[in-house]
């Protein structure tokens, strides 16, 4: 991954997580949050921890023996808990755009969080091409999502979307923490950490609450589909992610977040068979030239900012 241009990482990034979004959406029909968490982190997590025992050892026992970093790497995975657990909740009652909506709501609040906190976040708000790209690329958002006619407001909706907000609350906050830990932590090593702590912590309340039961009760290609997701889910959603955040910072990070309400739908176009409108396809355009605006990719802006 370090030699690979932020370009090419942030591509695959919109399409990675835009699939992945799909496949949670799949899932949290099917599975009680609890133990759709439980499962698909645990085996992440193990799949990193031979990888990690394997080729970041030094830094693995680095922070066994450091109470600090520990307490860093800990303190991501409990919220990671929780921040998924209410993520499944809400997007099981209401569709996969809507929880790409509450991604690009999520962008202001994660700005602000961003600047207050880091010098270097401060400074990418200073230029006027960066505002001029979020202006365009939130405004794309908006029209991409509200035209495509897959908004469905019933009764458990207002329910659902208060369970979003509260995931992109707790979100927001863990992604202080992990551009805190750059440079402290390594991405594989914190990943592992945060992976088997949100599993075990899932697996355990599943266990109190009486729903670990339905795993030995689902089919078996169902929970084989789970664990493979499990493996996918914890290279791009998390591994990928806190590489974006260590690496290019918050600020980033949320201009491509407020892409995904279109990977998102390109993929459920083809996997699922939802629609795609003119509108939307023109919204996309907006999008996808605001957000290269923000992100420095055209040279005319950059000379005149």
């Amino acid at each position: 991954m370090k030699n690979l241009n932020p370009f090419t990482i942030n591509l695959f990034y919109i399409f990675a997580i835009g699939l992945n979004i799909v496949l949670l959406r799949y899932f949290s029909i099917h599975l009680d949050a609890l133990n759709n968490n439980g499962v698909r982190f645990t085996v992440g997590g193990i799949a990193l921890l031979i990888f990690v025992l394997f080729k970041y050892r030094q830094q693995f026992k680095q922070i066994l023996t450091t109470p600090k970093l520990l307490t860093l790497a800990l303190s991501v995975g409990i919220m990671m808990t929780a921040n998924m657990y209410f993520y499944l909740k809400g997007v099981a009652t209401t569709n996969a755009i809507t929880a790409a909506i509450f991604g690009v709501i999520s962008m202001p609040f994660g700005i602000l969080f961003a600047g207050v906190v880091f010098q270097d976040e401060r400074e990418k708000l200073k230029s006027k091409q960066f505002w001029i790209g979020c202006i365009l690329t939130l405004a794309g958002s908006l029209s991409f999502i509200w035209s495509g006619n897959t908004i469905a407001i019933g009764d458990s909706f207002f329910l659902g979307a208060f369970f979003l907000l509260l995931s992109i609350t707790i979100r927001n906050i863990q992604n202080l923490i992990v551009k805190f830990s750059n440079n402290k932590l390594n991405t594989f090593v914190l990943s592992c950490f945060t992976s088997l702590t949100a599993g075990i912590m899932s697996l355990i309340f599943s266990q109190q609450s009486g729903n670990i039961g339905q795993l030995t009760t689902i089919p078996t290609w169902l929970l084989f589909s789970l664990i493979l997701v499990g493996l996918y889910g914890i290279g791009t959603g998390m591994v990928l992610t806190f590489s974006v955040i260590q690496k290019q910072g918050i600020v980033t990070y949320q201009v491509l977040e407020l892409i995904l309400p279109i990977s998102t739908a390109v993929i459920a176009y083809f996997l699922l068979g939802e629609t795609i409108s003119l509108t939307q396809v023109i919204s996309a355009i907006v999008v996808i030239v605001g957000a290269s605006i923000a992100l420095q990719l055209f040279p005319y802006f950059s000379r005149n900012r």
